[in-house]
């Protein structure tokens, strides 16, 4: 057990490093991002963002991208916590129902810190339900995606993003994964084999790595190969 004072000093550091380590690496890939989308400009469309638990990641992105771009935000997520949670994706820290912030919460959030009510357009329900061709018809006349923020944690949530958003692919298209190194980085498991398998099913889409940190990593969809 920590002492009382053990423990004082234990929070301080986790409030004065730790919490702010982990906001600066995913602060560095969104201005990366940023830096890139204005060096390659015009990169315009969506912003896509799965998994809005909290709403921290959806404010980051707009603090650094709107000033720049005139972007459309699109928050999907269960707004239920996790989906139950299948065999490949066991692990200590994930439940169901766990990582939850409803709808109402999220939008409360992300407006009350500046965002225009529309320019925010939310999606409730679990990706297999809801990432539909119908969906997907609803959205396409907005134009592409410019980046697209994957922060679901399991294998079984990202199969359905990743093909949802193939037709909303451009040239310069930022994908992140935010749970890259989870389960251990075992490249079987989690988002890494989704992404793996993916680009297997997909051999004629072209990706390039962008920015690492120690938690996420993220990809740019590079296009047609220029013509000889």
């Amino acid at each position: 057990m920590f002492s009382r004072l053990g423990k004082r000093s234990r929070r301080q550091w986790l409030e004065e490093e730790y919490t702010p380590f982990g906001y600066g690496q995913k602060r560095q890939i969104m201005m990366s991002i940023a830096r890139f989308c204005q060096i390659n400009r015009p990169i315009g469309g969506y912003y896509f963002e799965f998994g809005c638990h909290g709403a921290n990641t959806m404010r980051m992105a707009w603090d650094c991208f709107h000033h720049l771009f005139d972007w459309s935000y699109v928050g999907f997520d269960s707004f239920e916590g996790l989906p139950e949670i299948q065999a490949i994706d066991q692990m200590k820290i994930w439940e169901k129902g766990k990582l939850k912030t409803t709808e109402e919460e999220f939008r409360r959030v992300v407006t009350r810190h500046g965002m225009p009510d529309e320019k925010l357009t939310t999606v409730k329900g679990f990706y297999d339900q809801t990432l539909t061709p119908a969906l997907r018809n609803r959205f396409l006349p907005g134009g592409k995606v410019a980046v697209a923020y994957v922060d679901c944690d399991l294998y079984a949530s990202t199969i359905p993003i990743l093909e949802f958003l193939k037709d909303f692919l451009q040239t310069g298209t930022v994908i992140v994964f935010d749970d890259w190194n989870c389960f251990y980085g075992d490249p079987e498991r989690g988002e890494r084999r989704a992404w793996r398998e993916f680009c297997q099913r997909n051999p004629h889409l072209r990706f390039e790595e962008f920015v690492r940190t120690s938690e996420g990593m993220s990809f740019i969809h590079l296009g047609p190969p220029p013509q000889p």
